[in-house]
């Protein structure tokens, strides 16, 4: 891939929140535990950024101007993964990512797709263990600098990992919860890159983000007034605007019973 090309998608991995204005979190959960959780993410805006900062002709030069949909199995980058530890490893052992990107049509979508055996794997996926630092890395060793390539260092900047991580998950059978952890919101938000974060909220800024949870059974019971439930009460959704999350993470826990 090209130079320009790896750096872009480094840049997006690292602070694809910048660009990525609708995330959609859809975990399916069998009867016996099992299942998947997938993360789907629209940056299309990432792409005007490119056109704004390369130019069409530059990026035509690069070979960007063609249409691009690729699939890249987690297994192929666990050994490359140094900074991943060995519970991530497990995590994204079986994941997927699939990404398309087409200029022309201001396209760029990803979308991670991890299996679970279990609930606490589940849990663990919930609370943003495999989509952090691990799989970052992994990614950047992919589409980032190659040994005696010289690239500008991509901006830091949290991510999805970052911001479940603010959250105390509990998964249990019957149970999904999610409750603020205090110490672990007031240092990520005591992050210097925050500040502009925080600006991009009060400008008016949004991230939609929707959770849909397929339940084996039916709900008995959702506490957050956010939360939607299926006529059979077997799927329920979730849908905000997660740059709230800044001034207000009360507002998105709950606690589903069923």
């Amino acid at each position: 891939m090209k130079k320009y090309f790896k750096y872009v998608l480094t840049v997006a991995l690292a602070i694809f929140f910048v660009s990525c204005y609708e995330v959609n979190e859809e975990i399916e959960i069998n009867a016996d535990g099992s299942g998947s959780y997938v993360t789907k993410m629209d940056m299309g805006q990432l792409i005007e950024m490119m056109q704004t900062y390369a130019g069409e002709e530059e990026l035509k030069k690069e070979g960007l101007d063609r249409a691009l949909d690729t699939t890249i199995l987690f297994n192929s980058l666990i050994d490359s993964a140094k900074d991943a530890t060995a519970e991530q490893k497990e995590l994204m052992k079986d994941g997927k990512m699939k990404m398309q990107m087409n200029i022309r049509e201001k396209v760029f979508k990803l979308d991670l797709s991890f299996p679970y055996k279990n609930l606490n794997s589940l849990q663990q996926l919930m609370s943003g263990k495999a989509g952090g630092t691990g799989m970052t890395s992994a990614l950047k060793n992919v589409f980032g600098k190659k040994e005696g390539e010289q690239e500008p260092a991509a901006p830091k900047g949290p991510d999805m990992g970052d911001f479940a991580a603010i959250y105390n998950v509990t998964i249990k059978n019957g149970l999904i919860e999610k409750k603020v952890n205090a110490e672990k919101y007031k240092e990520f938000m005591d992050r210097p890159e925050m500040a502009q974060m925080k600006q991009l909220a009060s400008s008016g800024m949004e991230i939609l983000y929707t959770t849909t949870i397929k339940l084996p059974r039916a709900a008995k019971k959702a506490d957050n007034p956010l939360i939607k439930l299926s006529d059979d009460k077997k799927t329920v959704t979730m849908r905000y605007n997660l740059l709230e999350l800044l001034e207000n993470p009360e507002k998105f826990a709950y606690t589903i019973q069923y």
